[in-house]
């Protein structure tokens, strides 16, 4: 397996619950092959540097991923027919930030698993 990180901008006019379904899409693609998410970052809508199919805004998406080479095949399809999509850029990342990225998800799932301890309540002394 190797790891990627892909930066995706979907079109400004998607309302906001419709993004949920783009990146669920992705991220499906993903689980479906074999690989496994772990990050996925929503910058939000931000503006483009340049016009990108007439639009200057977009929702950019950040996402972290470990999987074969031939999900990028099937990522391409994927995004490339998709009319919301307004460009899509996958590059190969270093293991070590991916390693620190799972690092960090496992230490953030333990705070949530582990209870805090309750307070003890303030005795009042009259």
């Amino acid at each position: 397996m190797r790891y990627y990180e892909m930066i995706f901008i979907l079109h400004p006019n998607i309302p906001e619950e419709e993004l949920s379904v783009v990146t669920d899409k992705v991220t499906a693609v993903i689980d479906r092959n074999k690989g496994e998410v772990i990050k996925l970052d929503s910058w939000g809508k931000k503006r483009c540097a340049h016009t990108i199919k007439k639009c200057n805004k977009g929702y950019f998406f950040l996402l972290y991923f470990m999987a074969d080479p031939t999900v990028l095949q099937e990522l391409d399809k994927t995004l490339r027919y998709n009319e919301k999509v307004l460009r899509y850029q996958t590059v190969i990342t270093e293991k070590d930030k991916i390693e620190a990225l799972k690092k960090e998800k496992e230490n953030k799932e333990k705070e949530v698993a582990e209870p805090l301890p309750a307070a003890e309540p303030a005795s009042a002394e009259e």
